[in-house]
């Protein structure tokens, strides 16, 4: 008899859990409340890249006399840019739907409750072997502020828009907030950008970040770090935020983008002998076994980096683990991240302020993207590579890109981690010219100071 798997969660996580454990012959049931593809494909990476993408061609239109063609002042279709959108989500939607009918995993389209060894949803008692939690997380509101207020929304009420802000107010300087002030401003929209902690983008490389500032500052976003935000004046058309140095914001739309709360609770989880912690994470082991022994969990309903690639690496781990496929613990050693501003931020590994928390000394490489052919070519020369080293061994630790195509270049350096390269083995792989992908080879090159150009 094939060992029943459930799967509750149809994003990132609970789609690759779901096929993979198809694949591996289990017969396989995937609940989602919603739809599938989750936050990741219906709310966040995918509805998002669609729009930025707009974003950066409206840039290249009204750059386009750089290049001697001459066109008229372009025109913003919003709600075109919205439907655009839709189509985007929905043929990946029908993407995961088909790889599901494919495989024979059966999709019910329902809220469900664990209750012992079964899940019941939609009126029916699902029994399994082996449960996999992939339920993911939700925006947090913050307290202080009506989050009902229609002129207020969090990064899924602010994908519903149908007019484009004059004035856009972004609580929380994070990825998610950077990603829609770049957005907006690029549509014409004034963008101030308010953060509690020192820096915006905290976890990226300081000088990096620092980078990045002066250059969306000069298409207008505004930041305010180290501040909150401490009332708010609520109108019909317009609000007035005020932050904790008496300085005064008037906006007509706020962005709340503080983070994401799991959605474990209430779920029958905790009866189910699984713990949860305060922040509503599923506490797992470093097989992804929850306390009880038949659960398992992936994901970021599981905690730490909320990333979807992530996920589903660990979605596809934690079945394997539990159909005991060449069961491993889960390595998340090298795992890259990108932030879709303009400039891209991609980083993998460590930098140097967390190597130096981790105690290791660190040789850095670098090169500018103003040196680089392929980048002075589409006229986007801001940007930086930085490569860290560790310098007793000269093994690569990780890498900061910023600039254009950023995050298609750093996942290089995480094939030359995962293998053990060196800066110097980097360095001396032929890179195809011209193309962006050089700033790795020069950075590493640099690094080892034999770069022609820059050492």
């Amino acid at each position: 008899m094939s060992p029943r798997v459930v799967v509750l969660g149809g994003g990132p996580a609970g789609d690759v859990a779901a096929l993979r454990a198809a694949q591996l012959g289990a017969d396989t049931v995937l609940i989602e409340r919603a739809e599938l593809g989750g936050t990741c494909l219906n709310w966040g990476c995918i509805p998002t890249k669609s729009l930025l993408a707009g974003a950066d061609l409206l840039r290249r239109i009204r750059n386009a006399a750089d290049y001697g063609i001459s066109v008229p002042q372009p025109a913003i279709d919003f709600p075109r840019m919205m439907e655009r959108k839709e189509e985007v989500v929905v043929k990946m939607r029908n993407g995961v739907a088909a790889a599901c009918k494919r495989h024979k995993v059966r999709v019910m389209q329902e809220h469900g409750v664990v209750d012992g060894d079964a899940v019941v949803a939609g009126g029916e008692r699902l029994p399994y072997d082996h449960l996999v939690v992939c339920v993911g997380t939700e925006p947090s509101g913050l307290p202080g502020i009506d989050m009902e207020h229609p002129l207020v929304v969090t990064s899924n009420g602010i994908l519903r828009l149908e007019r484009i802000p004059e004035h856009l107010l972004v609580i929380g300087g994070g990825v998610v907030g950077c990603e829609f002030a770049s957005l907006f401003v690029a549509l014409g929209s004034r963008v101030t950008v308010v953060e509690v902690l020192p820096q915006v983008l905290t976890g990226v490389d300081s000088r990096i970040v620092t980078q990045f500032r002066r250059i969306v500052e000069k298409e207008g976003i505004v930041f305010h770090t180290g501040r909150k935000v401490t009332s708010i004046d609520y109108r019909d058309e317009s609000l007035t935020a005020h932050l904790d140095d008496e300085a005064a914001v008037d906006c007509d739309l706020v962005l709340v983008s503080v983070g994401r709360r799991a959605q474990t609770r209430g779920i029958g989880l905790e009866d189910a002998g699984v713990v949860i912690d305060e922040r509503d994470h599923v506490q797992v082991d470093d097989m992804l076994r929850t306390a009880n022994p038949k659960i398992w969990g992936a994901g970021d309903c599981i905690g730490g980096l909320q990333l979807a690639h992530l996920a589903s690496a660990e979605a596809a781990r934690a079945v394997e683990n539990a159909l005991g496929h060449n069961a491993m613990p889960m390595d998340r050693t090298v795992v890259p991240s990108c932030i879709y501003t303009h400039p891209e931020i991609a980083m993998v590994g460590l930098n140097t302020e967390t190597a130096k928390e981790a105690g290791i000394e660190v040789r850095t490489g670098q090169a500018r993207f103003l040196g680089n052919g392929k980048a002075l070519g589409e006229g986007e020369t801001d940007g930086i590579a930085q490569l860290y080293a560790d310098a007793a061994t000269g093994r690569l630790i990780g890498a900061t890109v910023m600039g254009v195509h950023a995050v298609e270049v750093v996942s290089e350096v995480s094939v030359a981690m995962s293998d053990g390269l060196t800066m110097d083995d980097l360095g001396a792989v032929i890179h195809p010219h011209p193309t962006v992908s050089e700033v790795i080879m020069d950075a590493a090159e640099q690094g080892e100071g034999v770069a022609p150009y820059l050492s």
